[in-house]
């Protein structure tokens, strides 16, 4: 809720930074403002009923205050936006939100470790990652049937794992890019071994070709095992997984390329869900990637 509040507030007072935009928010609410009293005006010659402007012209300053409030909310910077690939049956969004908040989508992207452990003792799955939010979001008090469930798409596929061990004991790894497809209430969950980790669950190894070939796989995984619906994805690699190079701006354009790029048709919708905690710090660009979203599907 706190995120919220300041997410709103953020896009007011964007709109409050040049002089340009002073102006419009001005002109804005004069229209506002004006509008209220010509109707008032138009009421009682129409009508014959004044008592709306008789209580308009003891209470303007109320009025003149509404007509600035609506007038910011109007002119907020918009923080979403979706657009259509041209010469494709195909949408790209950019939603800045809680990458689980996105209602409107039947598919999620979960990146995991090499080892796909779901272990949240110690912090070996931050409950502040993406995966550790899904686990408690869903599988809180029965961990164990999403073991089960990876290691059942994992078997059904033909993957396997090399034999290793960590923290918690004997364990399989599997290559980067490996995606594991869990399906529950009604949505489907591709989770994407995108980093390496040492016995403690930390990432190792890391570099920005692990982006690269995780979003490959879960094109190929997609085309192979899943399904052409709403698909929301996160900048993978720009958070927890520390990935270096991978920023939020170069993970963002990699995934637009990635999924536009496809000679065949993945998704019938893409959100790219962008973490609000770095749009409010800056570390995310909206308006570059909204400048870039509308480039790629102009050109593509």
């Amino acid at each position: 809720m706190i995120n919220q509040i300041r997410l709103f507030w953020k896009s007011l007072i964007d709109e409050m930074n040049t002089l340009k935009a002073m102006w419009k928010l001005l002109y804005t609410a004069i229209g506002y403002v004006s509008s209220f009293f010509s109707s008032a005006v138009l009421l009682k010659d129409l009508a014959g009923w004044d008592k709306l402007e008789v209580w308009t012209k003891g209470h303007w300053q109320m009025i003149v205050i509404a007509g600035l409030l609506i007038s910011c909310i109007h002119n907020r910077k918009k923080i979403n936006c979706c657009k259509m690939v041209s010469n494709r049956d195909m949408q790209i969004a950019i939603s800045v939100k809680d990458i689980f908040s996105n209602r409107s989508a039947n598919s999620f992207v979960i990146p995991t470790n090499t080892f796909f452990r779901t272990k949240m003792e110690m912090e070996y799955i931050s409950p502040q990652s993406i995966q550790g939010r899904f686990q408690l979001k869903y599988f809180k008090r029965n961990i164990n049937d999403l073991d089960s469930m990876i290691n059942e798409s994992l078997t059904k596929q033909r993957i396997i794992g090399e034999d290793a061990n960590d923290c918690f004991g004997a364990t399989k790894k599997y290559p980067i890019g490996t995606v594991a497809k869990v399906d529950y209430k009604k949505k489907h969950f591709y989770f994407v071994a995108i980093n390496d980790v040492n016995e403690c669950g930390k990432p190792i190894g890391q570099t920005i070709e692990n982006v690269t070939v995780a979003l490959t796989s879960i094109i190929d995984a997609i085309l192979k095992i899943g399904h052409c619906d709403t698909l929301c994805i996160p900048l993978i690699g720009s958070g927890r997984a520390a990935i270096q190079g991978a920023t939020r701006n170069s993970v963002y354009q990699m995934t637009v390329d990635g999924f536009i790029q496809s000679k065949d048709k993945v998704v019938n919708k893409l959100i790219i869900s962008v973490n609000p905690k770095d749009y409010l710090s800056g570390v995310a660009d909206l308006n570059r990637m909204e400048k870039y979203l509308d480039y790629r599907c102009e050109f593509e």
